[in-house]
């Protein structure tokens, strides 16, 4: 399995290691014997833990973690607590392979970085996040909340933005390795590659954009490249002590020599990799070398080896990916989205309040205005009348604002989740029923010895079992969808190149639905207004919107191309067309496609909640309904035109 930059931002210029970074932490220690204030203990024990891993790697002891923890708590500093849960999380619990934990400290970082508004935490923390997925194999969770710290990193002006933006485009490397998907892989591993060679001051090489490289030209295929590059790369492993880089190496050289008959290089640098996680306690790095030796002597018909090194690889996969694991990094998961879900119904109750006070406050202002209209004989009709207009306009106002934002936050949410989940639910009772009865009537043939009709019954229930976790992953992402539907962003407007995120996103989608298609395949094409310039928007929400957009006309063409290609003598090209245009002083961004179009019938419900025209199961019918309210947030409009049996087009109006 690939591991990522975990500290990848800290580690760019590890290759100037040993003696002098060794020498300033011996001379920090000295300061910290010394240091009573607190806070200045703080500092001085941050910038050990950041001097060890830029000489030592990953390898951090986690008592200077601790003591920053206890200075953190002691001056009940927000800020310095999240801090010091995020290196926990990282520097210790992440690279000795303990996954849960480290998901846990990263989650009580979070609201802490939030609250302080540290964008800079938030952005590494997400990224951190990532990587715990990416151990445990969740590829898709792994790049969602590596967009997340993608959305969250700190200004252009800030002196870590450019290692954040490594970090960024490294996770995205590697979604693009574990999806098999090269063109990507190689795209965003050239991106690592030009900013490592500019903070770097126009150094040759890199061990980690080496990798990527080694990696990528290896899924294109191109063996010559590929080998070029890990052979530089395996010159530069002595400089360098991040395990976690060492990993990334490792995960990626040793396929490259099983693939081109190299087994024997294979071996020793799989031992290698077995030696260094035993040293380093490290389970990853264990779990790793214990499955490349499995190979290696399995190929070379050495069963015993083979079988000793199956069993440690065995052993130590039963550590990491435990039921109880995998229980606790749900759980913890869970608890972070009910978190974020309760945080928003606080702060709509806290904004409820605001405009009810401002209401009262209103009411007051207008009752003493009326009062001094009631002392003057002259206006005293007129005033009497004023007043009670007013007065009935607010409480109507005021109940009107109260009751749609308790529908908002609360209402709505609960009986969306209750009505759309109840299906899902009902097939997963339903089919566990029946498993228990299937279960004893198992027991029964055992003890009867009638063995086959024992198998018979297994079998139904292991059907039964897979349609249970069909419509349990059902019941999750309408969750996921419901939770993501009632978030309200709180994100800031920015200056956004429109054409490039159009551009990306277009990509996204078409290698996200090869990657579970790979029979798909249509045509693709971008007509952009280079006029247009950069304009204010939310990129991550407008981003989603074009996503979603893409993704649906994606959908439509591929479902027309099914029906075409039963049909003999029909030539149908499937197509989806991207354009931004210039328009007076708005901009447009119009998604086409050639597919069968919306019945005229239906057209007026495609924006509702819960409203989807796909079969059962393959959609909630929320991401039409949060891409207009998001444009509509925005000030602009979402408009469909369609044309039943030959496409659609869909048209976000934003204003310049």
């Amino acid at each position: 399995m690939i591991r990522t930059f975990t500290l990848v931002f800290l580690l760019v210029f590890t290759f100037k290691i040993g003696h002098s970074q060794k020498k300033e932490a011996d001379s920090l220690r000295t300061l910290l014997a010394t240091a009573a204030k607190p806070i200045d203990r703080f500092d001085l024990l941050n910038k050990i833990v950041l001097e060890l891993t830029s000489w030592k790697g990953d390898n951090v002891d986690s008592a200077f973690c601790m003591q920053m923890l206890q200075i953190g708590q002691q001056l009940n500093n927000d800020s310095l607590l999240s801090i010091s849960y995020n290196w926990l999380g990282s520097y210790f619990y992440l690279n000795k392979g303990d996954n849960s934990s480290a998901l846990e400290y990263f989650f009580k970082a979070i609201p802490l970085a939030e609250k302080t508004k540290d964008k800079r935490r938030l952005s590494s923390l997400y990224f951190d996040i990532a990587l715990v997925y990416f151990d445990i194999q969740n590829n898709r969770e792994a790049l969602e909340n590596t967009l997340k710290g993608g959305a969250n990193m700190p200004e252009k002006s800030h002196e870590l933005y450019d290692f954040m933006l490594i970090q960024y485009q490294g996770n995205m490397a590697q979604y693009f390795l574990l999806e098999n998907i090269p063109d990507s892989a190689f795209y965003y591993a050239e991106r690592v590659s030009e900013l490592t060679l500019k903070l770097k001051g126009g150094q040759s090489y890199d061990f980690t954009d080496l990798t990527f490289k080694g990696s990528a030209f290896a899924l294109l295929d191109n063996q010559k490249m590929a080998g070029e590059n890990f052979e530089k790369a395996l010159a530069l492993t002595d400089l360098v002590e991040s395990t976690s880089i060492k990993l990334l190496f490792y995960s990626n050289y040793i396929p490259f020599l099983l693939a081109n008959n190299r087994v024997e290089e294979a071996g020793v640098q799989a031992r290698n990799l077995v030696a260094l996680g035993i040293k380093r306690k490290n389970n990853n790095l264990t779990l790793a070398g214990a499955g490349f030796l499995r190979r290696v002597f399995d190929i070379k018909h050495q069963v015993d080896s083979a079988y000793y090194y199956s069993q440690m690889e065995a052993s130590v996969n039963a550590l990491i990916f435990s039921q109880n694991n995998i229980n606790r990094v749900q759980a913890l998961a869970f608890n972070n989205q009910i978190r974020v879900v309760e945080e928003k119904a606080k702060e709509a109750e806290y904004q409820n309040q605001l405009k009810l006070y401002g209401l009262l406050t209103g009411l007051g202002v207008f009752s003493i205005i009326a009062f001094m209209l009631y002392r003057n004989n002259r206006q005293k009709q007129r005033a009497n009348h004023v007043l009670e207009e007013t007065l009935s306009d607010l409480k109507s106002t005021q109940s009107q604002l109260i009751q749609s934002e308790k529908m908002a936050s609360l209402g709505e949410l609960t009986a969306g989740i209750a009505h759309e989940i109840q299906n899902p639910l009902n097939f997963v009772n339903n089919f566990s029923e029946v498993n228990e009865e299937l279960l004893s009537e198992m027991k029964d043939e055992l003890d009867k010895g009638n063995i086959n009709d024992a198998k018979l019954i297994a079998n139904d229930a292991i059907e039964n079992q897979q349609k249970i976790l069909h419509h349990g992953k059902r019941a999750d992402a309408i969750v996921k969808g419901m939770l993501q539907h009632s978030r309200s962003s709180s994100g800031i407007k920015e200056p956004t190149d429109i054409n490039a995120l159009a551009d990306e996103y277009l990509r996204l989608a078409y290698h996200g639905l090869r990657a579970k298609d790979k029979s798909f395949n249509a045509t693709m094409k971008t007509e952009s207004d280079e006029t247009i310039g950069n304009i204010n928007i939310i990129p991550q929400d407008i981003g989603r919107v074009i996503l979603n957009l893409i993704t649906n006309a994606f959908y439509a063409v591929n479902e027309k191309s099914k029906v075409e290609s039963q049909k003999s003598g029909i030539s149908y090209e499937p197509m989806v067309i991207v354009s931004t245009k210039k328009i007076g002083d708005k901009i447009a961004i119009t998604v086409e496609d050639n597919g069968n179009g919306i019945p005229h019938s239906i057209k007026e419900k495609i924006f509702q909640p819960f409203f989807t025209t796909k079969p059962t199961g393959q959609g909630t019918g929320l991401g039409l309904s949060l891409s207009y309210d998001i444009v509509k947030a925005h000030g602009g409009e979402l408009k469909v035109e369609t044309r039943e049996g030959e496409g659609s087009e869909f048209m976000i109006s934003l204003p310049l």
